[in-house]
């Protein structure tokens, strides 16, 4: 059942918000910042769109409209979720190390159009699509098995009987 935003408390609201800003904050932080130009912008944009229906996402990232300085907040956070999932699989010998990105290098048009380039070569490896295949369900399924610890009463040691009379003995002696 969903909930709407006005059935949650101030404070849950306030919190879900500050914790939104400091995603943001951190995010920013590996925001590409460069002159960009919009027609290799949006040959990135069309391969992002063409990676999100892998994460089970709409591949619906607006095309750029104009030149940018830095790269959008939203669209870093898809890029760096491709990233970590590259990453993943490189690790996993499903995809060669030249795969791989930082977001450091994306300064300029001609590192636009290599990333667009090694998204676009990624998305149609079927290795890859078939290990994010794989891994996806590990990820949502992983249930955490509970262990029923003992509880303190039942770990203690019994205590001798008339042990509760002196333990009382003490303490009405300290008073």
């Amino acid at each position: 059942m969903a909930y709407e935003e006005k059935e949650m408390a101030p404070e849950v609201v306030q919190g879900t918000e500050a914790v939104a800003v400091a995603e943001d904050e951190m995010v920013g932080e590996f925001q590409p910042r460069g002159n960009f130009k919009k027609k290799p912008l949006n040959t990135l944009v069309m391969m992002t769109s063409k990676m999100q229906p892998l994460y089970g996402l709409k591949g619906d990232y607006p095309k750029f409209d104009e030149d940018q300085t830095e790269l959008p907040i939203e669209f870093v956070r898809l890029l760096m979720m491709f990233k970590q999932s590259v990453d993943d699989a490189i690790v996993a010998d499903v995809v060669d190390e030249d795969k791989s990105f930082t977001m450091e290098e994306i300064t300029d048009d001609s590192s636009v159009k290599i990333l667009a380039g090694k998204l676009g070569t990624v998305v149609r490896d079927k290795k890859f699509k078939k290990f994010l295949s794989e891994s996806a369900p590990a990820d949502e399924g992983m249930e955490e098995e509970i262990v029923e610890e003992p509880s303190l009463d039942e770990e203690r040691t019994p205590m001798p009987e008339g042990a509760d009379e002196t333990i009382d003995e003490l303490f009405m002696g300290r008073m």
